[in-house]
């Protein structure tokens, strides 16, 4: 498994992996609570986005704040352990294996390239396909930018994401976080899809970011693919 550039001009479906195919609540939730030393309810996770919490239980401290993504990325070493704790999102791997027959699969997500081997580890076990994939990583210095500004996250998906379309031609992309649509709109890709995160967002952040439509889940995903 890979980085992107094997295979130039051919068909490919890029993916995100982080609540879109892989729900991540509870490892979120237990990084958290052993940041804070406290326990919070899941459902602040699963209804709030890092900074708010952070916002809500440790006065914005940036100590913590680096604390919680140090151990997120498994920079920390315990940080690890807490992937057992992450659960397949229904009817995704099965999709993804079939549209994998057809076209070149892109991961990409925003956790760091320490983190590859875990990753690859991870969607193996959840039976998601690599083999034939690429999996493009962000580097741990775009995160240590983002402590300071969420826009650089969004200017680093960007740029990757520019430079696999340059590379591939994208059918579609798939993502739960709407701002990061705003990127893949510069590209032409056909069907920008937006998995909804209904404790979150509404289908209406996803849209005026740039989605063409919005889906509840993977089932919905499971049409035959038209070229």
């Amino acid at each position: 498994m890979g980085s992107s550039g094997e295979y130039l001009n051919v068909d490919a479906v890029v993916v995100d992996i982080d609540d879109t195919i892989v729900n991540t609540d509870r490892r979120r939730h237990a990084a958290w609570c052993r940041v804070l030393g406290r326990k919070i309810p899941l459902q602040e996770v699963e209804s709030h986005g890092s900074r708010e919490i952070l916002r809500r239980y440790a006065f914005s401290s940036r100590k913590i704040w680096e604390k919680f993504w140090m151990l997120t990325l498994c920079v920390e070493e315990s940080g690890g352990d807490l992937l057992e704790l992450d659960k397949p999102i229904p009817h995704a791997s099965e999709t993804l294996n079939r549209w994998n027959q057809q076209h070149k699969l892109v991961y990409l997500t925003g956790r760091t390239e320490n983190m590859r081997q875990l990753t690859v580890d991870e969607l193996r076990r959840f039976g998601f396909p690599t083999r034939e994939a690429d999996l493009e990583m962000f580097a741990l210095k775009d995160w240590i930018r983002f402590f300071s500004s969420t826009a650089s996250v969004l200017a680093t998906r960007s740029k990757m994401f520019s430079s696999i379309s340059e590379q591939y031609n994208i059918l579609r992309v798939i993502d739960d976080n709407p701002r990061f649509f705003a990127a893949y709109r510069k590209a032409p890709v056909p069907d920008r899809v937006g998995l909804l995160r209904k404790k979150r967002f509404s289908p209406r952040e996803y849209l005026e970011n740039g989605a063409t439509r919005v889906v509840e889940s993977w089932e919905q995903l499971r049409e035959p693919w038209l070229t």
